[in-house]
């Protein structure tokens, strides 16, 4: 079993009780810098920051949005029109940033969405399940940083389609330009 598999076994209590448990704890306690320990550790901190701000899943609902911005969260939004090609400035003073997709097709709740980052050698991000709010839009909430490396830095090409299905039902072609500090 790899270490990451026993700390998994450990935290989530699937590690008997015993020798090999107190074996586990007393290897663990005693390395204390184990990158891996570390490194699971940094993934949950990360983890439960994307689930409180709702980024986890991209894609989220106004009201979401609205509660975020209520509860004092630091969250910029860019309203980008109906399916097109547009040249957008993003401000960079936010720890959220959301961008608004005008879909406008009032019979479509959810959405499978491909990202082709064509600045990053077409990098292709593909985000299935993704929620459109009763007003017709995408908002696609992210962190900053995450952001900053894929819209935030140049053109990129998006194409949705119907959930669970390749019938494609808007293209945005957005070259997006981060507004300096």
């Amino acid at each position: 079993m790899t270490r990451l598999l026993d700390l998994d076994g450990y935290l989530t209590g699937e590690l008997a009780e015993g020798p090999a448990l107190d074996a586990f704890e007393e290897a663990t306690f005693d390395a204390p810098d184990d990158p891996e320990v570390a490194f699971l550790d940094a993934l949950a901190r990360t983890g439960a920051v994307l689930a409180d701000h709702g980024t986890f899943d991209m894609g989220v609902l106004r009201s979401h949005i609205d509660a975020l911005r209520a509860r004092g969260e630091s969250l910029s939004l860019t309203e980008i029109g109906p399916p097109g090609t547009y040249r957008v400035e993003f401000p960079r003073d936010s720890r959220l940033v959301c961008t608004s997709l005008v879909l406008g097709l009032p019979d479509v709740s959810r959405v499978d969405v491909e990202m082709r980052l064509v600045e990053h050698g077409n990098a292709l991000k593909t985000v299935r399940d993704v929620i459109v709010d009763p007003d017709g839009r995408i908002y696609a909430l992210c962190e900053r940083p995450l952001f900053e490396l894929s819209l935030g830095s140049g053109r990129v090409h998006t194409k949705v389609y119907r959930h669970g299905q390749r019938e494609l039902i808007a293209e945005w072609d957005i070259t997006g330009v981060l507004v300096p500090l």
